[in-house]
C-alpha cells in the first residue's frame, strides 16, 4: 500500500468518525436536556472513571475517550449557558473583577485546586487541556502542589465572553 492510498482509507476512517461523532453529541444533547429538566451536575466522576477504567488496557483509547467525554461535557455546559443556567447558578460566586470581564472582556483569573485521584476533581493535565483547547489566549499559567493558577485573555466579543463563561464554570464545576 503507499501513502495515498493510506490517505484515502484514513479520509474514510476519518468520515466515519465524524459521524458516530455527531451522534455522540447528540446523545450528549439529549443528556443535557435531561439534565436540566433535573437540576442534575454535568459533571460525574465517578462515571467517567468508571468509563476509562473499561479501557485501562489501552491507555491511547482511554486518553481518546476521555477528551470526548470532555467535549460533551464543554458541549452541555454550553447548552445550559443558552438555556441561562449557568448565570442562575453561578455568577454569584464570581469575584466583582471576574463578573465584569464575562460581561466586558479582559483578563480573567481563576484560581483552582486538582484532584490527581479524580475521586472529586480533575488532574492537573486534564485542567490545562480544557484551558489549552479555548480560543483564550494564556496570559500567565503556573502550577504548583496541585493548584492551578491561570490568566486568560478575554475579548470583548460575544462568542469569547460565552466561551470564558462555560470555561470558567466548567473548571469551577470540576475543580472542587
Amino acid at each position: 500500500m503507499n501513502l495515498d492510498e493510506v490517505r484515502v482509507k484514513i479520509n474514510a476512517i476519518d468520515g466515519s468518525m465524524k459521524e458516530l461523532f455527531n451522534a455522540r453529541m447528540e446523545c450528549s444533547f439529549n443528556v443535557a436536556t435531561v439534565k436540566m429538566e433535573t437540576s442534575d451536575e454535568v459533571f460525574k466522576p465517578d462515571r467517567e472513571k468508571a468509563i476509562c477504567e473499561k479501557f485501562a488496557d489501552d491507555k491511547s483509547y482511554q486518553t481518546f475517550v476521555k477528551k470526548i467525554m470532555q467535549i460533551s461535557r464543554k458541549y452541555q455546559y454550553g447548552i445550559f449557558a443558552d438555556n441561562d443556567i449557568l448565570k442562575d447558578k453561578f455568577t454569584a460566586k464570581l469575584t466583582d473583577d471576574n463578573k465584569k470581564v464575562l460581561t466586558d472582556g479582559g483578563e480573567l483569573v481563576l484560581k483552582l485546586s486538582s484532584d490527581e485521584t479524580f475521586s472529586k476533581g480533575l488532574p492537573v493535565k486534564d485542567i490545562i487541556s480544557f484551558i489549552a483547547d479555548t480560543k483564550l489566549d494564556i496570559i500567565s499559567l503556573s502550577c504548583k502542589d496541585g493548584n492551578v493558577d491561570v490568566v486568560l485573555d478575554v475579548p470583548a466579543d460575544e462568542i469569547s465572553r460565552k466561551e470564558a463563561l462555560i470555561l470558567t464554570y466548567m473548571l469551577y464545576m470540576e475543580t472542587l
